[in-house]
């Protein structure tokens, strides 16, 4: 464990800037981003004379056998893909004892979505369902070659010069997800961007990179995504808590699309990034085009819109605001449910034991004036004496005054023979 421990602090310590060549070949020139996974510069690839983008590896990775073997497999992946809208992947290297592992790629001249959100949200819809259209499109090419992106966010998708969309960084994500959480004690990849299925450990699909593409795009609309707050929180707001309103200005056709993909349940969303470009391209003629019926893209049943926040009954934000996730939802609810099952039970038991008490602590003297009914007042199942006497007071009024005379009473035992 020392030795490992060595190796972390010895890699996280070495620094790197513009006179660093990796490889012998990769000159470094500009660091352009920083995240979780590592640094990502721009360089210089010297043995053809083109600019490329070097990813940097961070140390912790660089120890574990487990991520340096899945994570050849799934660059050698990425590299397979080809597609105007995937950044591609040229080299790997697997490092030295003085340098990590790196990945070079496509360098694109441009910047990210999460600086071009940052600096233009909200932002129009026609260019929200471009980018729609660009990056579901390079997805289903992904989808088919059977690899899942994982880890879909602003920061992964290049925006060129020309407003071109790059997917970056596949593959990344799913060597990253090979290394169980308790060794580096974070959480890879942000949870803002996270579906409902990653925040409980399941298995991430196609539908989990469509549910991250439904909520950068609500992002660029409103320019904030979804859920702020603690990370905890905001992955089990994504799992139990409503979309937040999207402003009165989306078209109904977006606004339709927007929920359709950010459906909680991943068997509900789109049935792929195919249809899901399809739909936004149509979309880009006529926004205002809804979902017929209340379905979804391929024609299965989807749950309503939520409501817009900020409506009649529907607290806690304007639309197109975020949602502060400040503490855990509650989700102790149907243990409450059953817990006051036996209470409930336990009550009427209670009360069917006062009332059987009650009948037997009745009254024994039935040939009483007191407390014999009359014939026209009706029956009681509580016999007690003041209940009896109210009914005998309501016939007073009547115009046959003598049949209510005590004789007249006091022959009622015999009244059955009478008749």
């Amino acid at each position: 464990m020392a030795f490992c421990v060595g190796i972390v602090a010895r890699t996280m310590t070495m620094t790197f800037g513009p006179s660093t060549v990796l490889g012998d070949r990769y000159r470094l020139v500009e660091r352009v981003a920083v995240g979780g996974q590592g640094e990502v510069w721009r360089a210089e690839d010297t043995a053809l004379g083109r600019p490329v983008a070097v990813k940097l590896l961070r140390g912790e990775y660089a120890d574990s056998p487990e991520f340096r073997d899945r994570f050849r497999r799934e660059a050698q992946n990425a590299a397979a893909l080809s597609h105007p809208g995937i950044a591609q992947v040229f080299d790997y290297d697997e490092g030295r004892s003085d340098e990590p592992p790196y990945l070079v790629m496509e360098y694109v001249e441009g910047e990210s979505l999460a600086a071009t959100i940052a600096r233009d949200a909200p932002m129009d819809p026609d260019r929200v369902l471009e980018v729609i259209v660009s990056a579901a499109t390079a997805l289903a090419v992904a989808h088919a070659a059977g690899i899942v992106h994982r880890d879909v966010k602003p920061g992964n998708l290049l925006v060129g010069r020309d407003g071109s969309i790059k997917i970056t960084d596949f593959g990344i994500a799913r060597a990253v997800d090979a290394i169980p959480l308790t060794r580096t004690g974070m959480l890879m990849g942000t949870p803002l961007y996270l579906a409902p299925e990653q925040a409980t450990g399941r298995q991430a699909t196609a539908a989990t990179d469509l549910y991250a593409l439904g909520v950068i795009a609500f992002e660029m609309l409103t320019g904030r995504p979804p859920y702020e707050g603690p990370a905890t929180a905001v992955l089990l707001a994504h799992r139990d808590a409503p979309l937040p309103g999207l402003p009165a200005s989306v078209p109904s056709g977006v606004r339709d699309l927007v929920l359709t993909l950010t459906v909680k349940d991943p068997a509900r969303r789109p049935a792929g990034a195919a249809a899901v470009a399809e739909r936004a391209t149509r979309l880009r003629s006529d926004p205002g085009v809804t979902v017929a019926g209340g379905t979804r893209l391929d024609g299965v049943p989807m749950p309503a819109p939520f409501p817009a926040a900020g409506t009649a009954g529907v607290p806690g934000h304007p639309p197109g605001g975020a949602t502060q996730v400040l503490a855990l939802p509650v989700a102790d609810e149907p243990d409450r449910r059953r817990r006051a099952l036996p209470l409930a039970v336990g009550g009427l038991a209670i009360a069917l034991l006062a009332g059987g008490f009650g009948w037997f602590a009745r009254p024994t003297t039935p040939h009483s004036p007191a407390a014999t009914p009359s014939p026209s007042a009706p029956a009681s199942s509580h016999p007690s004496p003041t209940v009896h006497r109210a009914p005998t007071a309501r016939p007073k009024g009547k115009r046959t005054p003598p049949k209510r005379t005590k004789p007249r009473r006091q022959k009622r035992p015999g009244h059955g023979k009478h008749h």
